[in-house]
């Protein structure tokens, strides 16, 4: 029994040891990725419709579609501010130039007072606006 179990664990040492010299003689290595390639036609943007929002929700909606904006006219960017006209206007199809501008004009909010400080830009810089086509 004692033979046995010897002869087991010589015959394990052996193969382990085989296994660890075949893969030391192998040289492993990585394949890198497939450069990306940019698209043939370039990406177009859609102008969210955000009037009539509250200015926490219009900016949110701007920033996830890719654009940046600022607010422009005498009511600051409280985020309970109403957002009553935007340039471009809703729909306008724009070339992806990076984040293009949004313009957008507020109202205060008679429900609620602006507290806080205002944001009048976008936390990232704008680019060129320039129509799709």
């Amino acid at each position: 029994m004692r033979r046995a179990l010897f002869m087991a664990a010589v015959l394990f040492s052996l193969v382990v040891t085989a296994i660890g010299f075949a893969a030391a003689g192998r040289q492993l290595s990585v394949v890198p990725a497939a450069p990306s390639r940019l698209p043939a036609t370039p990406v177009t943007l859609v102008v969210p419709d955000v009037r009539n929002e509250a200015f926490v929700f219009a900016k949110g909606q701007l920033q996830d579609a890719g654009f940046a904006w600022k607010v422009a006219g005498g009511v600051g960017g409280y985020s309970a501010n109403i957002v009553v006209s935007q340039s471009p206007p809703p729909g306008t199809r724009l070339a992806d130039t990076g984040s293009p501008l949004i313009t957008v004009k507020l109202e205060k909010n008679k429900k609620y007072g602006q507290k806080g400080e205002p944001e009048d830009r976008s936390p990232y810089s704008a680019t060129a606006t320039k129509p799709a086509g």
